[in-house]
């Protein structure tokens, strides 16, 4: 089915969330760093799609009818969500070293790839909410800058401004300060150690070898704990 052409009756719910679910958590994970916020957000996501499903003509495609939902609720409530400084980060990441808790019955691969999953998120609040949304869309969910721009309803040169702009910063911060990244680097990350144990920076290597140009945050999807707030909803 061409997504150009799908409404309301060509296309289920169920549907809808096979395809959709985990792509909508990620972009209100990314957007807000307390979780329940975050499940929160996404879980509005779907009780807005579910109301107004019976409504939708396919006038756009469903993608971006999809996100612009997603965009007008993740910007809602990431509405207080702290801007840091790259320094700010930085000294945070640099403080004394934490090892995984004594009782906690988890894994340690499991362990060290929560905790990188709340700094992968960090770095993202380094840039304000609307550029945030926009390198979320660009880098995890990859739409094209074209459908980004109807979704924030935005010119498409400034959501390429916006993004590019998010992308150097951020980038230029993984390359100095995480060895999953840069592993020739200069990280000084509270968790460095567990994260050498577990060899995590192969599980990125493998999905270079695998998937060609593929930016740093796609592949913390890929790699980091997957969740899909749309789950026990159905």
């Amino acid at each position: 089915m061409n997504p150009e052409t799908e409404t309301s009756h060509s296309i289920s719910l169920d549907d809808i969330a096979d395809r959709y679910g985990k792509l909508v958590t990620s972009v209100c994970r990314r957007m807000i760093m307390d979780e329940d916020l975050a499940r929160d957000a996404a879980q509005q996501v779907w009780v807005e799609l579910v109301k107004s499903f019976p409504s939708f003509r396919g006038e756009s495609k469903i993608s971006t009818w999809i996100y612009a939902i997603t965009r007008r609720i993740a910007a809602d409530y990431a509405v207080n969500e702290r801007t840091y400084s790259m320094r700010f980060v930085k000294d945070y990441f640099s403080m004394e070293d934490i090892d995984p808790p004594d009782n906690t019955d988890l894994d340690k691969t499991i362990w060290v790839k929560q905790m990188c999953d709340k700094c992968v998120t960090a770095m993202l609040h380094c840039v304000d909410n609307e550029t945030r949304l926009a390198h979320i869309f660009r880098d995890v969910v990859e739409l094209e800058y074209e459908e980004i721009a109807r979704i924030l309803e935005k010119e498409q040169a400034a959501v390429r401004r916006m993004t590019s702009r998010s992308r150097k910063r951020i980038n230029s911060f993984l390359r100095d300060n995480c060895m999953i990244y840069n592993p020739g680097g200069n990280c000084r990350c509270r968790i460095k150690r567990h994260v050498s144990e577990v060899n995590l920076a192969e599980e990125y290597e493998k999905i270079d070898r695998i998937i060609s140009r593929v930016s740093f945050y796609k592949k913390s999807e890929l790699v980091l704990p997957r969740k899909d707030y749309w789950k026990n909803l159905l």
